[in-house]
């Protein structure tokens, strides 16, 4: 296929042809872990995942660059950079305070050191510079290109709720490798892959529902998707800590789902009657 034919059909199949570079990018750095035999580990920063959780970023500005070229480069970027948003970003505390609510329910002391253990991040970095590194890799590198990219497309002609179920169908599998290369990911049992599955869903209608409502701010569902995985995958936060932020999130999915059908409920049979003839 020459450059030319390549590029229009790289136009006609955006989505198609971002989830497939995001799977590239994210699996070409995991997979030779993977083959090594290496382990990613809480505090330990080599092997680590994190070049991996950037692929969708570097797929989002690829498939941007050939189908929108610089104006829609300029305008993801944008996007990315939003934080005019208002009220929206009182949503970060609150995950933020459902973790903390279960720190403080399981009675055991809670240190800075036990929650700066994240995952391919080396502990000796310390708190505050292990959260700015999980916020811009796992952050801003998945949430620009799930949310930023793959979400705003797919809201154009698609309902909250349809964009949210489809994409969770590509986020899910996408973690495949993961679950060989990853200390925390490799006990899961059936029971355990099935709640993560399903968090996984609910997290996929929240921060649709976010980036929505704060008109694309990529930064707010790049903080959310950063607090949530501090009071959910950290050692600090293991056992009833990530079961009160997960049920949390669960519960706030439902509620948007309840809401998104109450609302085209409405707005449809209106449609109906007024298009019918009088």
């Amino acid at each position: 296929m020459t450059p030319e034919p390549a590029r229009s059909w790289v136009r006609r199949h955006p989505l198609a042809v971002f989830f497939g570079l995001a799977y590239l990018f994210s699996w070409s750095c995991w997979i030779p872990i993977l083959v090594s035999g290496g382990t990613v580990r809480p505090g330990v920063g080599w092997p680590t995942d994190l070049p991996g959780l950037a692929g969708p970023l570097l797929a989002a500005v690829v498939t941007t660059a050939v189908v929108d070229g610089r104006p829609g480069l300029a305008a993801f970027w944008r996007g990315v950079f939003r934080w005019r948003i208002g009220w929206w970003w009182l949503t970060v505390p609150v995950v933020l305070a459902a973790g903390a609510i279960g720190m403080l329910a399981t009675g055991a002391p809670v240190s800075a050191a036990g929650l700066s253990e994240y995952p391919g991040v080396p502990v000796a970095l310390g708190p505050v510079l292990t959260v700015a590194v999980v916020f811009v890799f796992n952050g801003v590198g998945e949430e620009a290109g799930w949310r930023g990219f793959a979400t705003r497309r797919m809201l154009r002609d698609r309902s909250l709720t349809e964009t949210a179920l489809l994409l969770a169908l590509a986020w899910i599998p996408w973690h495949l490798p993961l679950f060989f290369i990853m200390s925390t990911f490799r006990g899961f049992s059936p029971g355990a892959l099935a709640g993560w599955s399903l968090g996984l869903v609910s997290g996929s209608i929240v921060l649709a529902w976010l980036f929505r409502g704060s008109r694309g701010s990529v930064l707010l569902v790049a903080a959310w998707h950063t607090a949530y995985n501090f009071t959910s995958a950290t050692p600090a936060a293991s056992g009833v800590p990530a079961a009160v932020t997960s049920t949390l999130v669960m519960v706030a999915a439902a509620v948007i789902l309840i809401r998104e059908w109450s609302i085209r409920r409405r707005v449809v049979p209106a449609a109906l009657r007024r298009g019918s003839p009088s």
